[in-house]
């Protein structure tokens, strides 16, 4: 509800054969958009927030991808020979396969029939056997096999997904903080230099007031209109500026129906204040655990011990045994003990040299000290981005202090610089220099407070969290 109340604020534009149609009239009340609603508004419409938000159903897709691995199977055998209008025999073997942990059950019925039957594949005279039994392998494959591996690397993918999910949308809600405080420096300039152009035409009003009195000069009046033509261009650069920091602050902007929304003249940034951050070591402390870029790499050390795992296993000769119960009768029951009707086998084998195998396991091995390699030295990059980051927060925290001092300095001039004009003991020259200093550190004042805001931003985005104040 809150997303779509800030969006009527918001002018909509279709953008459709060449041509844009504004449908929102615009209204003279000011309202404030503020970071927060502007990320409201992008995690709920913005296309790549929904293009990100499909990384969860695709890690959700790599768990049910390794929980198929386990799914049970349905097989079916069906074989005739009919030779010179001789009926030789009729198989026919339907059996079901449930995996569970290491081994798997096969519950089956099979019926075999026809006059050159071999004598081993009789199935009660061919009115039909069910059985019941278990494959187990004894050596390879018992504490690990490829279908338990693909579903613990399934639960790893997904993971992987989710910490590349976390830094997708942290990159887009950085690019979102940094275009919203743009706008905000843009608004505050265009603001101050309009300020300074109205003031400038009231001094050339009141100055030619003086001089028709002769208590100015006319070089004054000339002095006062050349002030007028540099504030105007300034003005207008301004509103350049303005215009085109609010063309890609829209970027960020769309509708539930996914058209492109447009910032109106009557939308304003909010007021910044300098906020309490937390310490650098509460800041490191999160980021080991949280950061988008060590996950990565630790789930990706995960999947590596699964796959040693897995290679130790090739490298064990491979026994499996299998044995099936069997009953004489597919709907009356079973008739005999285990020990009267039954099949059993084994089959053994193992590479002579081991050569594939051992080299699967050695190339595991040293992909995992690749792997181990690389967490430290992510996590090295990621510790001193993140002290990088805090101390141009800390250093623009300073600098905004100074700057808000300056201007206040600045204020004080020209007040005593006007208090002086008007009893005639200072010039246009100098209340023009004086109003220009301080419209100017007050314009450096928004800077600072607009790159302090960035810095901030970007210390969040190092960190792995949302960039929020």
């Amino acid at each position: 509800m809150r997303v779509a109340v800030i969006a009527l604020l918001l002018s909509l534009s279709f953008w459709n054969v060449g041509y844009t149609q504004d449908i929102t009239e615009n209204d003279s009340t000011e309202s404030i958009l503020s970071l927060d609603d502007l990320y409201e508004i992008v995690m709920v419409y913005h296309p790549v927030a929904q293009q990100i938000a499909l990384l969860s159903e695709q890690g959700q897709m790599q768990v049910r991808l390794g929980k198929g691995y386990s799914d049970p199977k349905l097989y079916s055998k069906y074989d005739q020979k009919v030779f010179k209008t001789k009926d030789y025999y009729t198989k026919w073997n339907t059996y079901a396969k449930i995996p569970v942990w290491a081994a798997s059950i096969n519950v089956g019925y099979e019926r075999n029939d026809g006059i050159n039957l071999n004598p081993e594949n009789d199935t009660n005279s061919g009115k039909g056997l069910m059985y019941i039994g278990l494959e187990l392998p004894v050596l390879k494959g018992l504490l690990m096999d490829e279908r338990r591996a693909m579903l613990r690397k399934g639960y790893a993918m997904q993971q992987m997904t989710e910490a590349d999910q976390i830094k997708q949308i942290n990159k887009l809600i950085l690019q979102v903080a940094k275009d919203y405080w743009t706008w905000y420096f843009a608004y505050h300039q265009y603001r101050l230099a309009e300020e300074g152009y109205d003031l400038a035409i009231f001094r050339k009003e009141a100055v030619d007031e003086r001089v028709r009195q002769g208590d100015l000069a006319n070089i004054d009046g000339t002095e006062a209109l050349i002030t007028i033509q540099d504030r105007e261009i300034n003005l207008k650069l301004s509103k350049l500026e303005l215009q085109k920091a609010k063309l890609v602050l829209s970027n960020h902007l769309w509708n539930e129906e996914g058209k492109p929304l447009e910032l109106l003249d009557n939308i304003l940034p909010e007021e910044l204040g300098v906020e309490v951050l937390p310490t650098l070591e509460t800041l490191l402390s999160e980021a080991s655990m949280k950061h988008p870029d060590i996950v990565k790499v630790q789930t990706k050390g995960t999947i590596l011990s699964v796959d040693q795992r897995l290679a130790k296993e090739a490298v064990k000769p491979e026994l499996n045994l299998k044995y099936n119960y069997l009953g004489t009768t597919p709907i009356g029951g079973w008739e005999y003990g285990l020990d009267e009707n039954y099949k059993f086998g084994a089959s053994f084998s193992m590479p002579i040299f081991l050569r594939k195998e051992r080299a699967k396991l050695q190339m595991t091995k040293l992909k995992i000290q690749d792997n181990d390699l690389k967490l430290i030295m992510t996590k090295r990059k990621v510790e001193n981005n993140i002290k990088k980051a805090f101390l141009a927060v800390q250093n623009y925290v300073e600098l905004t202090d100074m700057q808000s001092e300056m201007s206040q300095n600045y204020e004080i001039l020209l007040q005593g610089e006007t208090e002086k004009f008007d009893a005639g003991e200072s010039s246009v020259f100098y209340m023009n220099v004086r109003e220009g200093k301080l419209l100017e550190a007050q314009t450096k004042l928004f800077k600072m407070k607009a790159e302090y805001a960035k810095s901030v931003a970007e210390l969040n985005w190092t960190t792995g969290l949302s960039p929020t104040l």
